[in-house]
């Protein structure tokens, strides 16, 4: 048995002509992406300028933000500063405060002259008269003798006195003495 085919000049036209057609669509998308593809897009000399204007307006906003930023902050800075100065000040003041309030300082009286004892001052006349200025609501604390010092009344050397208030309490000096005074005080 014999097969017989007839095949016509068109129909081997035809067939060649979809054999290279395929081909054709075999070997490109073998061969990567189609130019101007959403995977491979043309690129054009104005485009690439558009982009290279967006980054730089990009970064120069930004830096111009952070640039604001520094600036809002150096101003709290300044602010900062000077809280910290004004703190440093009133340490330093009661530094002074709690030296004089921890250590006895020597102190010169001359005659007439008061010595107003802030409140918990410890005062021990070393040298000279004194008398006792009488307080607001009391005298000084004569430690030593434990009694209360009157007005007036003659202060013996080498008392403890104590001042429990800050009301005007304190010692005058009848001639020049000399005291040794732990706390505050007001000379006058």
């Amino acid at each position: 048995m014999k097969i017989s085919f007839c095949i016509s000049k068109t129909k081997i036209v035809i067939i060649a002509a979809v054999i290279i057609l395929t081909s054709f669509v075999i070997l490109g998308s073998a061969d990567g992406a189609i130019p101007g593809s959403e995977s491979d897009p043309i690129v054009t000399l104005s485009f690439v300028e558009k982009k290279i204007d967006q980054i730089k307006y990009y970064i120069d906003s930004t830096t111009e933000g952070l640039k604001n930023e520094v600036m809002k902050y150096s101003g709290s800075m300044e602010e900062y500063k000077a809280l910290i100065d004004k703190k440093d000040a009133e340490i330093q003041d009661l530094k002074q405060k709690v030296e004089s309030a921890l250590t006895f300082k020597v102190v010169q009286m001359k005659k007439g002259q008061i010595l107003l004892a802030g409140e918990g001052s410890e005062i021990i006349i070393r040298s000279g008269k004194t008398t006792a200025v009488y307080g607001k609501n009391g005298g000084l604390s004569d430690i030593t003798a434990a009694k209360d010092l009157q007005s007036g009344e003659a202060i013996v050397l080498n008392h403890m006195l104590i001042s429990s208030r800050e009301d005007g309490r304190g010692v005058k000096a009848e001639g020049d003495a000399f005291l040794i005074i732990k706390g505050g005080y007001i000379l006058k």
